[in-house]
């Protein structure tokens, strides 16, 4: 009986599922969006394009970009970041460089380059830049606090 009553509800289920009744007009409206859709993707005349930055640009904003790593790598050095979570640490390595990132903004902007651009290129280094100095600031701590529980093991005496 269940399996009697399984398949009638299968059967019906793939009746409702089937496709024999098909719109008409749904048919002549998909031309007529993906013409629309072609008419949008046409390249505007005033588009930005890439390769159209000059060499000098290019190795600035490459200068800059180093400058910057420096500056956060420098900045993570410091001592007191050591005594702070390695997230808030992050952060305030990240902050204290920005200035520095500042500077590839106002290179590109001298060159043209739309803002939307330039803001997501410099979105990309910041975010590359946190994720290598978290996850260092991750390890260091992890090795200080590995190296303390290794030293209090040290120092206690061997149970007997």
């Amino acid at each position: 009986m269940k399996k009697y009553l399984f398949f009638i509800l299968t059967a019906l289920f793939l009746q409702a599922c089937s496709n024999d009744k098909t719109d008409t007009t749904a048919q002549t409206k998909v031309p007529q969006i993906t013409q629309q859709a072609a008419d949008t993707s046409k390249p505007s005349t005033q588009e930005w394009n890439g390769s159209a930055l000059s060499e000098t640009t290019i190795k600035q904003v490459q200068e800059d970009k180093y400058n910057y790593k420096q500056c956060v790598y420098k900045e993570a050095q410091k001592q007191g970041y050591q005594k702070m979570d390695s997230r808030v640490a992050t952060d305030a390595v990240i902050k204290q460089c920005e200035p520095t990132l500042a500077k590839i903004r106002t290179t590109f902007s001298s060159e043209g380059v739309p803002e939307i651009i330039i803001d997501r290129f410099l979105k990309k280094t910041r975010i590359d830049m946190t994720r290598k100095i978290l996850q260092s600031l991750m390890f260091a701590e992890a090795s200080r606090k590995a190296g303390a529980t290794q030293q209090v093991r040290q120092q206690s005496p061997a149970p007997q």
